[in-house]
């Protein structure tokens, strides 16, 4: 049994050696693809075990500098973490957010929702780096503040309006 990296970046696993065979055969694994076996700690590239040799041997040419292409693969390249929603939605929110802040109780609760976005995204961020988006959920984060805290703000105004 084995784990591997796919070109996501994520992990995949526990693979048995006769689906790893059939995924190299469908172009899915190649010779560059980090794998583990399982119970192992030490990640290396598929070609090392000597038990796919004959898979690789017949599998279909792999695109060159696999690993790179599947890092730069977005119209981008990175600016936009679309595989980040959190951080996206959040982004766009805390834009949104500049003018929705000022309505009391309102402005509040969308602050906390716009910063809780922005923690989410930057911890997704953190955890699988091919995501992208830390300065997205930054963004998220800072403005959710500001609103949450003018929404704040505005609520204390408006209450103390409504007492008098």
């Amino acid at each position: 049994m084995y784990h591997i990296i796919g070109v996501d970046g994520q992990s995949r696993g526990p693979i048995d050696s006769a689906t790893l065979t059939q995924w190299i055969a469908e172009g899915r694994a190649n010779g560059q693809t980090k794998t583990c076996p399982e119970g192992g700690s030490e990640w290396k590239p598929l070609a090392y075990y000597p038990e796919f040799a004959t898979a690789l041997s017949q599998a279909p040419p792999a695109p060159p500098n696999i690993s790179a292409h599947a890092s730069q693969s977005d119209a981008t390249g990175g600016v936009i973490p679309y595989k980040n929603k959190q951080a996206l939605i959040g982004y766009y929110m805390s834009c949104a957010g500049l003018l929705i802040m000022c309505i009391p109780i309102v402005g509040f609760i969308y602050g906390a929702v716009v910063m809780a976005l922005g923690i989410k995204g930057l911890k997704n961020a953190k955890e699988n780096p091919a995501v992208k988006g830390k300065v997205h959920c930054w963004i998220a984060i800072i403005g959710g503040f500001l609103e949450l805290a003018v929404g704040a703000f505005t609520s204390v105004l408006l209450i103390i309006e409504i007492l008098n």
